[in-house]
């Protein structure tokens, strides 16, 4: 479960996962409104159900769907796989980290963020 507080209800189910959340409608409208204008930096319902369902991060459910590694990835960029693996874990990765990350994956940088 999450620790950090989030200004969205969300549905846990029996397994103790999160399975929903609950969204204001004014920001679900916002967010379809967004994703219709910007079609060409889609995110595949895999990694959305990973990053929310399993609560990891994007970083790592973009790499997950992707078939790599942490070692692979890391060798992308120019760092060890612990490094990479402490930039999957970050809160907050910055632009640049996310850049050079999307890059490695192959995909935009804007798909590293919800």
């Amino acid at each position: 479960m999450m620790s950090e507080h989030s200004k969205y209800s969300r549905i846990v189910g029996s397994d103790g996962k999160t399975h929903y959340y609950l969204v204001p409608v004014h920001e679900f409208q916002q967010l379809i409104s967004q994703q219709l204008d910007s079609d060409e930096y889609t995110i595949p319902h895999e990694v959305v159900k990973m990053h929310l369902l399993d609560e990891i991060s994007l970083i790592a459910a973009w790499r997950i769907h992707l078939g790599l590694t942490q070692e692979e990835v890391g060798r992308r960029i120019g760092v060890s796989q612990s490094a990479y693996a402490q930039m999957e874990r970050a809160k907050k990765p910055r632009i640049e980290t996310r850049r050079r990350i999307a890059q490695a994956l192959g995909i935009d940088v804007h798909q590293l963020s919800l």
